[in-house]
């Protein structure tokens, strides 16, 4: 049997998820053992990860475009009709219609769990940089947030994880082409149908630009603590 493959993720895509796996696994350690300015640190430096991908979601490669990736609830609910086929041909190239919103939604819980880490404290010496411009009862409120908030991101990662061995089992490798770039299929995928792939070195630039107003404006204080 033939296998052709296509060109699916580029490099800042699989740069994003893997650091974005060691972040959530890093901000989880040192919150529950108290390392709190590593904790600031990794945060910072996945906030800085977070709003290069959402720009990376306009201007890279046709799978990272949030136009393209999410889909109809129509296009989903008949995805999960076919799911329920014994053979099913369809392939898809970067994120299928429930993936999609999967990942929408999981950028809308990492997105509320760095913005609620700005404004939230532990009422004893850690607070976020922001919670200084608002009250005290505002604050709380942030950092009740932010710890269930956590939780439901819990849920969520097991969530994908299921959803990957589901895939491994139907045949579908999802981590593979998360690691080298590309999907295999059995049938050739035809130029035209192919997504339009843009260079990754160019998310990277623009992680580092926005990595360094990062720094000036947050991380300054905590890096030169920790370094």
């Amino acid at each position: 049997m033939k296998v052709s493959t296509t060109a699916i993720w580029d490099s800042f895509v699989r740069g994003y998820h893997w650091l974005q796996v060691l972040c959530i696994g890093g901000l989880w350690y040192t919150g529950t053992e108290g390392l709190m300015d590593w904790h600031f640190a990794i945060a910072y430096f996945l906030l800085t990860l977070l709003l290069t991908r959402i720009i990376w979601g306009f201007i890279g490669s046709d799978t990272a475009r949030f136009l393209l990736f999410v889909r109809t609830p129509r296009a989903v609910l008949q995805y999960f009709q076919s799911m329920r086929k014994t053979k099913n041909d369809e392939v898809h190239l970067g994120h299928n219609p429930a993936g999609g919103y999967m990942v929408l939604g999981f950028f809308i819980l990492l997105a509320t769990q760095l913005i609620t880490g700005l404004f939230a404290n532990d009422d004893i010496i850690s607070e976020g940089p922001l919670a200084r411009y608002i009250t005290g009862e505002e604050s709380s409120l942030m950092t009740e947030i932010h710890a269930l908030n956590f939780d439901v991101m819990l849920g969520a990662i097991v969530l994908h994880l299921v959803a990957i061995f589901f895939y491994l089992y139907k045949k579908d490798n999802l981590i593979k082409p998360m690691l080298n770039g590309r999907k295999e299929t059995v049938t050739e995928i035809d130029t035209d149908a192919a997504p339009k792939m843009v260079n990754g070195l160019i998310g990277w630039i623009v992680f580092a630009t926005i990595g360094s107003a990062v720094y000036s404006y947050l991380a300054k204080d905590i890096v030169a603590y920790l370094f």
